[in-house]
């Protein structure tokens, strides 16, 4: 038995706008598949990302993915990163730079476990194309809005990113900025995954 949610938000710009379209489907045995299609329209500004944050339970700091690895990658960073299967813990997967910056995100991921110490939480898996993902004890404010990295607090939740597009990094502070084929395209992206309870 299965029980279908249709839901659309749109988030507004000055010129634009990104409409999302999501469709969730809950089972009874405790899999959700969320699928979302982010809608760029009219004029925006460089997109860092299109996709959704979870907030997730602190006990799940376990870590494991099938995606490439070990350390984080983004689309102009992948090619010394491994497709394989990697383990770590959420604490370790920040940077720590300076300047508190967004760290952590890996590419070409099919799937994504965070589990507690007893081995019960979520697997989260692509059901037909890969994505990108960050499991973070920081928000995006909290990195986008303190100054110095040794005044980072960790948050009690783990916060999950799951991207269907993530910007590159470029190279600005000492070169060019992100070369057009790895920014964020103004075209429809899709995010199809499954989330799956581990008992």
């Amino acid at each position: 038995m299965a029980v279908v949610f249709p839901a659309t938000q749109e988030y507004r710009y000055l010129k634009g706008s990104i409409r999302v379209v999501y469709r969730y489907v809950m089972y009874d045995n405790g899999m959700i598949d969320f699928n979302a299609e982010y809608i760029p329209q009219g004029e925006l500004p460089e997109l860092p990302r299109l996709g959704n944050l979870f907030v997730m339970d602190e006990s799940l700091q376990h870590l494991s993915w099938y995606g490439r690895g070990p350390w984080d990658s983004y689309p102009d960073r992948k090619s010394s990163c491994f497709i394989g299967r990697w383990n770590n813990m959420v604490a370790e997967q920040y940077v720590h730079y300076p300047r508190p910056q967004d760290s952590g995100s890996h590419e070409d991921v099919a799937e994504v476990r965070l589990t507690d110490t007893k081995g019960r939480g979520w697997k989260v898996a692509c059901t037909d194309s890969t994505f990108a993902f960050s499991a973070l004890p920081y928000t995006v404010n909290d990195l986008s809005q303190t100054a110095h990295d040794c005044d980072l607090v960790a948050r009690k939740n783990v916060y999950l990113s799951l991207d269907a597009a993530v910007l590159g990094l470029g190279n600005s502070s000492c070169g060019p900025g992100v070369l057009k084929k790895y920014t964020i395209s103004k075209q429809p992206h899709t995010l199809h995954v499954r989330f799956l309870p581990i008992k």
